[in-house]
């Protein structure tokens, strides 16, 4: 049976763990019945904890019920990690689809996921529910990596418009999805680091375009056929990750 993987918010000191002299942690009220109620763990068990830092922390059941507590066993670095920095710059998408985009991202290994918001992007995000929007894509993204065997986190960046997003990038290399570009991924230079722009269900505008072609982003196409924004996003990392990244 595949190990429970869970994330904690916890800071944890390795060497600690490794030392056996690292306190025990106590998993939340969710954690709790997820693991006790709906997985039917019991003491004893064993489970995997992350909180981000990188590494897995393979742990104990000590006592089951409403405050699980567990005993961390070790810390071991998880080396599932992309050696290609991939940043995912998202327009915003109407419905669940950025859901979706947050989890597939995650899974197929990007550092950062940066939503922006575009002339022609069906949704609009106020301030008032741009926090909740952020704290609901983290929570995805951790799922997301619990489920993929990752232990470092993306990093979700809070909403900005385009224009913004493209000032403050202009010296990072960066590629935009078109569907009537002339360049391919073949023509990609190996790079440490790269963002991927994806236009909203409308693309991106002509003055958009010109703003990105001025900011050194450099358009590519993904294949003869066109993708839907949350189709787009994952074909290009793929198609990058493999080419240059670890999925080759």
């Amino acid at each position: 049976m595949r190990t429970t993987r869970l994330y904690i918010p916890d800071r944890i000191d390795a060497d600690a763990v490794n030392n056996s002299n690292a306190p025990l942690v106590t998993l939340g009220a969710d954690d709790s019945r997820y693991l006790i109620k709906v997985m039917r763990y019991k003491e004893g068990d064993k489970v995997e904890l992350f909180n981000g830092d990188g590494n897995n922390y393979p742990a104990t059941i000590v006592s089951a019920g409403k405050s699980t507590q567990l005993k961390l066993d070790a810390a071991e670095p998880n080396h599932n990690e992309s050696p290609l920095e991939l940043t995912l710059v998202q327009s915003l998408a109407k419905g669940t689809k950025l859901d979706i985009i947050v989890q597939k991202a995650t899974e197929l290994g990007v550092h950062k996921i940066s939503p922006v918001s575009s002339e022609r992007s069906v949704l609009q995000v106020d301030e008032n529910r741009a926090q909740k929007k952020l704290e609901h894509w983290n929570k995805i993204a951790r799922s997301a990596c619990a489920q993929s065997n990752r232990s470092t986190v993306p990093l979700i960046d809070p909403v900005t418009d385009l224009k913004s997003w493209l000032e403050q990038h202009k010296n990072e290399t960066s590629i935009l999805i078109h569907p009537d570009s002339s360049n391919t991924f073949k023509s990609l230079k190996a790079v440490t680091a790269l963002n991927i722009l994806v236009g909203p269900e409308g693309g991106f505008s002509e003055q958009e375009l010109t703003l990105a072609t001025n900011s050194a982003v450099k358009s590519v196409k993904c294949g003869p056929r066109v993708l839907r924004t949350e189709t787009a996003g994952f074909t290009a990392i793929a198609i990058v990750q493999a080419l240059i990244g670890d999925m080759s």
